[in-house]
């Protein structure tokens, strides 16, 4: 065997040892900067997309409830079947600047323009017959969806819209070519109800919206809720856009001058993907002068054609500082450790071999992960001694790197318990107040405070209907947050499950189902006894029942039965309705995702119901999915005896 000096050996030995552990750290930091910083931060960025969606949508819902109730006012019903043009002049331009609407216009009940808050002069033409307007002629109730309006419509309404909506393109970086050089059209939430009779006849049509174009609410709204103000270097972290086809009209994205980006325009590639495609862009990209970790999706009109885009975005220079400094820590830690070690390599002795030993047996130590472990110092030796106390800085490096990336960890923790308490206050705050409402309007309705018309009495009817949709809905997010807080537990006791449970869920639900003329079966097996908590599956009863009245076939069956099965109880809730496909299924128990078909899109849904039906049964330990049959679906789960 051939030999070698000692001083060649141990430097060997130590080079070897060096590149390899050294280049284990830099994949392990590499690998843990990557999960736990950028790839949470693009995640997080997913959920803010989720939160500005929110905001938007509940500016269409405002919309479209300020417009229906407006559209119920006795006076405009009276003023048109009076022709009285004067009085619709004052009261509508009243309810127009009282409700800082942009556009409030009624038509005939053909579509043909009355009368216009903003303009009363212009009248009589039939542009209104718009798609919204068309689909409250066609059905008779409100309808709200974002729309373009061409500049011919605004200048009807008058010039100052048509400057609002009036946008000159501004050159960008890698945004798709384009022979256009200006934007003239708007891009608007809007709504429009029915103005019927006392016969319920269709006797006109009141829409009304509010203009996107360099309209910053919803997306200082947003960044607010979001991002609370946070700045890195002087820059804003997160950043609120709304797109007209790939043009900002509404942002709090900045030029290279500090103003808003109106104007920019979006970078091909997501032009491609969300307005070609119509798909979800979730990745980085390149916003005007900087990349962000960023989440685009379309905006889409009533007959669902992407007119716009909605983007949220996080500044990626901060993951990328963090990054790049630990990347550089990682090569001085390679370099330095590796010359020292070329150092310690002429030192042959005995006690040389000791101490280099010892090193070894710390390395290792750091490399299990003891970060922050130090060593003797003080050996008698210059070149052992400046190696000792290079590893107890690398250590020590490594320790505060850990500490950092834990506090950046611990940040994202924090804004993702402030969307949770956001969540919790809001849901509870509603609560209250919605239980009030309720009260009141049903003491109208039922004559407490004096009698009603029939007219009257629909519309509070109506009016309850919705409420106690929000109140379900607030139940939900009360449950969402608990669920989010892991205060959700199952307190559980010995019940009979058809009595404690099934029967007082069926028998709230039957009128319901009446209205859809759907047939109710409680086959539940009264001999069932199990430990759980009632009033959580109180809530699965309810929420997978009501689901299959909701989405039922009308004149159809809904079926609850019960079976033993390998020591567990097995609910099964089926009723006629569409079969589920089944590449659908993976999105029915993810919270805010619903189904997009024929029997879903008239129905209200927040998307939480089945989210929380599964965390409940996996409480208790249980098992739920959901199964196609031929002619409609059955929704399964299991429960230990």
């Amino acid at each position: 065997m051939k030999t070698r000096p000692l001083k060649i050996q141990i430097l060997i030995s130590q080079l070897l040892v060096v590149v390899l552990l050294s280049t284990s750290f830099a994949i392990a930091g590499v690998y843990f900067i990557k999960k736990d910083v950028l790839d949470k931060a693009q995640d997080k960025v997913k959920h803010d997309l989720n939160v500005a969606r929110e905001v938007y949508r509940q500016e269409l819902r405002n919309i479209e409830h300020i417009i229906r109730l407006s559209a119920q006012r006795y006076f405009i019903r009276d003023a048109i079947s009076t022709n009285d043009i004067k009085l619709i002049e004052n009261e509508l331009e009243k309810i127009r600047k009282a409700e800082s609407l942009d556009i409030l216009t009624l038509t005939d009940k053909s579509g043909k323009v009355m009368f216009r808050a903003r303009n009363p002069q212009i009248a009589g033409d039939s542009q209104a017959l718009n798609n919204l307007v068309k689909s409250v002629i066609a059905e008779k109730k409100t309808f709200s969806a974002t729309e373009i309006v061409p500049k011919e419509e605004l200048l009807k309404e008058g010039q100052e819209l048509v400057n609002q909506a009036y946008i000159e393109y501004i050159q960008t970086p890698r945004a798709k070519q384009s022979d256009a050089n200006s934007l003239s059209s708007a891009m608007c939430v809007k709504a429009a109800a029915p103005v019927l009779d006392m016969e319920n006849n269709l006797i006109g049509v009141l829409y009304g919206g509010i203009l996107l174009n360099r309209n910053y609410e919803i997306v200082d709204k947003v960044k607010d809720i979001v991002f609370h103000g946070l700045q890195y270097k002087g820059k804003d972290v997160g950043t609120v856009t709304i797109f007209q086809e790939d043009v900002r009209i509404s942002t709090n994205v900045t030029n290279t001058q500090g103003n808003r980006a109106i104007g920019t325009r979006v970078s091909e590639e997501v032009y491609n993907r969300v307005l070609v495609k119509a798909e979800t862009w979730d990745d980085k990209a390149f916003v005007v002068k900087d990349w962000y970790k960023t989440a685009y999706e379309p905006i889409r009109d009533i007959e669902k054609n992407v007119i716009g885009m909605l983007y949220v975005g996080t500044l990626e220079q901060p993951f990328n500082d963090i990054a790049r400094n630990s990347f550089l820590m990682f090569a001085l830690i390679i370099s330095g450790a590796t010359a020292l070690a070329a150092a310690v390599s002429f030192i042959i002795d005995a006690d040389i071999s000791r101490h280099v030993r010892s090193m070894f047996t710390a390395t290792d130590k750091l490399a299990r992960g003891e970060l922050g472990h130090m060593i003797e110092t003080a050996t008698g030796i210059t070149e052992l001694n400046a190696l000792a106390k290079s590893f107890n800085e690398m250590s020590n490096q490594l320790n505060e790197r850990d500490k950092s990336l834990k506090l950046s960890n611990e940040m994202l923790t924090e804004l993702n318990k402030r969307y949770i308490d956001l969540i919790g206050f809001v849901s509870h705050e509603l609560k209250g107040s919605v239980a009030v409402i309720i009260m009141n309007v049903c003491s109208v309705r039922d004559e407490v405070f004096g009698q009603i018309n029939e007219q009257q009495r629909k519309a509070l009817d109506g009016g309850i209907r919705s409420l106690d949709y929000l109140t379900a809905t607030v139940k939900k997010f009360l449950s969402l947050g608990r669920i989010e807080k892991g205060e959700l537990t199952a307190k559980k006791t010995s019940i009979e499950l058809k009595k404690d449970v099934f029967d007082s869920v069926v028998t709230s639900l039957t009128p319901a189902a009446e209205k859809k003329n759907i047939t109710v079966i409680n086959d539940i097996d009264s001999s069932l006894h199990l430990e759980a908590d009632p009033e959580l599956l109180q809530i699965v009863a309810n929420n997978l029942i009501s689901n299959a009245i909701k989405y039922g076939t009308d004149h159809g069956n809904v079926i609850v039965t019960s079976s033993r099965h390998n020591g567990c109880v097995r609910v099964e809730v089926y009723n006629d309705s569409e079969p589920i496909k089944e590449e659908q299924k993976e999105k029915l128990f993810k919270r805010f995702s619903r189904l997009e078909n024929a029997a879903t899109k008239n129905v209200k849904g927040t998307g939480l119901g089945l989210f929380i039906t599964k965390q409940i049964i996996e409480k208790h330990n249980g098992t739920i999915w959901v199964e196609p049959k031929e002619k409609g679906n059955s929704f399964i789960f299991e429960l230990t005896l």
